[in-house]
C-alpha cells in the first residue's frame, strides 16, 4: 500500500492570485479603499472598517459565534479551526449615498475593495488564514465661517480636510484545544498614510489666497486580537455556540511631518510653502473593541444569532477641534441564515443559502458638539449561490442610516450592495493505491 499526497492544481492558482495581488497593491499608486467622503471619519484613524466578511453581512454582520466550517470568519480567529478546507475568498462593496444637513443634499456613488483571504488547515486542530483588508478611510471637508465684527460684514472662513487610508495585512491562527473549545489569535501590520489640514482665509481684506497648515501622518504597528469560543450540542444536529473577541493592541506607531503652504482661493495651486521641522514620531491610540456572540446551528440547514460588542474611544484624537473625550459605544446585531436541503441534487434553489439579519449601534460622531452622538442602524439581506466543491457566490444586500439632522447636523443614509467569491478545495488529498 502507498500513500500519495498531491496539491490540487485550483488551490496552488488560488495562492498565486492571492499573493499575485498583494504584490500589485504595494507597487500600485492608484490603490485605494476609500468609497465616498464622509464627514464623521474625522476622528482618530478614520472610519473603522467593521471587518464583517459579505456572508456575514448579509446576516446583520453576525460572526463571533457564527461559523459553519465553510466560509472564513473574519471576526472570531478562534473558529477558523472548524475549517477542514483550503478556502480563498474575496469581496468588494458598491455604495449609493445621499448626505443632506440643514442647508444642503448630496449624491454620491463609489466602491471598493473589501477583502482578501486564504485559509489552509495545518492540522485537524490548527487552522491558519492570511488576509488583506481595510482597517479604516479617511475623506471629508468641512467649513465654518466666524464673523469679526457685529454687522457680520468681515469674516474668517475655517476648513477642515482629510483624506487616506490604512490596510491591514494579517495572520490569523485557530486551534482547538478540547472538545468543543477553540482559542484563536489574530495579528495584523497596520500601514498607510493620512493627510490632515486646517486652513484660514480672511474675508475682511480682500484676501485672495488661503493659509493652511498640513500634517501628512504615516502609521506601521502590529495589532492583535484574541478569540474564544464554545460549542455544545443540544439536541439533534443542534448546536448551542459562544465566542468572544478581545482587541489587545491599543496604540500603533506613526510619524508626523508638518508644512505650512499658501494657495490660490481655488486651493489648486500652491503660491509658497514651507516644512515645519523634521519628521516627528508619536503614539497613535486605538479604539478597542469587546465582542460577545451565541448562536443556534442545525447543521447544514439554519442559524440564528446575536452579537453584542462595546468600543471605547476615550483616548481616541478628535482633530475638528473639540477636546471634548469621546464616549464608549455599542452595537446590537441579530441575523439568520436558512438553507432548505444542502444536499438537494434535483432542486439547486433549495441548495441557495438565504439570509436577513438588523443592526444598531451608537457612534462616537458629534459634528455640532451638542453631546449627542449619531447611531447607525442598517437592515440587511443575502443570498448564497452554490457553486461547485463547497465554493459560493454571495451577494449582501444593506439599507442603512446614520445620524439626523435635528441632533447632529447631518444625515447619511446609504445602499449598499457586498459582492463575494469564496473557492473551497482539499489542500492536500490523500490517495490510497493498492
Amino acid at each position: 500500500m502507498i500513500l500519495d499526497f498531491r496539491i490540487k492544481l485550483n488551490t496552488k492558482a488560488a495562492l498565486g492570485i492571492f499573493f499575485l495581488f498583494i504584490a500589485n497593491l504595494f507597487t500600485f499608486q492608484g490603490f485605494s479603499q476609500t468609497i465616498l467622503n464622509s464627514p464623521y471619519s474625522y476622528i482618530g484613524l478614520g472610519e473603522v472598517d467593521q471587518n464583517v466578511a459579505p456572508s456575514q453581512v448579509g446576516m446583520g454582520g453576525i460572526g463571533v459565534a457564527t461559523s459553519n466550517g465553510i466560509y472564513i470568519n473574519t471576526q472570531n480567529p478562534a473558529l477558523l479551526a472548524r475549517n477542514r478546507y483550503t478556502v480563498f475568498e474575496a469581496g468588494a462593496n458598491v455604495e449609493r449615498k445621499t448626505m443632506q444637513d440643514l442647508r444642503q443634499s448630496q449624491r454620491l456613488f463609489g466602491g471598493n475593495y473589501k477583502y482578501l483571504a486564504l485559509l489552509l488547515p495545518v492540522s485537524s486542530r490548527w487552522t491558519m488564514s492570511f488576509s488583506l483588508s481595510p482597517y479604516s478611510t479617511i475623506q471629508y471637508e468641512t467649513k465654518s465661517f466666524r464673523r469679526l465684527n457685529v454687522l457680520g460684514l468681515d469674516s474668517l472662513i475655517y476648513n477642515y480636510s482629510g483624506q487616506g487610508n490604512i490596510s491591514k495585512l494579517g495572520i490569523s491562527n485557530g486551534v482547538r484545544i478540547g472538545k468543543g473549545v477553540y482559542l484563536g489569535l489574530e495579528t495584523n501590520v497596520l500601514f498607510g498614510n493620512v493627510i490632515r489640514s486646517v486652513g484660514t482665509q480672511n474675508m475682511s481684506d480682500g484676501q485672495y489666497y488661503k493659509v493652511q497648515l498640513e500634517k501628512r501622518m504615516d502609521y506601521a504597528g502590529l495589532t492583535f486580537k484574541g478569540g474564544a469560543a464554545y460549542q455544545t450540542k443540544v439536541g439533534k444536529d443542534l448546536f448551542l455556540t459562544l465566542g468572544t473577541t478581545l482587541d489587545l493592541t491599543s496604540q500603533s506607531n506613526a510619524t508626523e511631518i508638518s508644512r505650512f503652504v499658501i494657495y490660490d482661493l481655488g486651493g489648486l495651486n500652491v503660491i509658497n510653502a514651507d516644512t515645519v521641522g523634521k519628521s516627528t514620531p508619536f503614539t497613535q491610540h486605538l479604539p478597542v473593541t469587546t465582542k460577545f456572540g451565541v448562536s443556534l446551528e442545525k447543521a447544514a440547514n439554519w442559524t440564528i444569532g446575536i452579537d453584542y460588542s462595546m468600543t471605547d474611544w476615550s483616548k481616541i484624537d478628535n482633530f475638528l477641534g473639540n477636546s471634548a473625550t469621546l464616549p464608549k459605544t455599542y452595537k446590537v446585531a441579530v441575523g439568520a441564515e436558512l438553507t432548505p436541503d444542502f444536499e438537494a441534487v434535483s432542486n439547486y434553489f433549495k441548495r441557495i443559502s438565504y439570509r436577513a439579519g438588523f443592526n444598531y449601534a451608537t457612534t462616537p460622531y458629534s459634528i455640532l458638539n451638542s453631546g449627542k452622538f449619531a447611531t447607525e442602524m442598517n437592515l440587511t439581506l443575502g443570498i448564497g449561490f452554490p457553486l461547485r466543491n463547497l465554493s459560493y457566490f454571495n451577494l449582501s444586500y444593506q439599507l442603512g442610516k446614520r445620524g439626523d439632522i435635528t441632533n447632529q447636523g447631518l444625515e447619511e443614509q446609504f445602499h449598499r450592495l457586498t459582492i463575494g467569491l469564496t473557492l473551497s478545495d482539499l489542500w492536500f488529498v490523500k490517495q490510497r493505491i493498492n
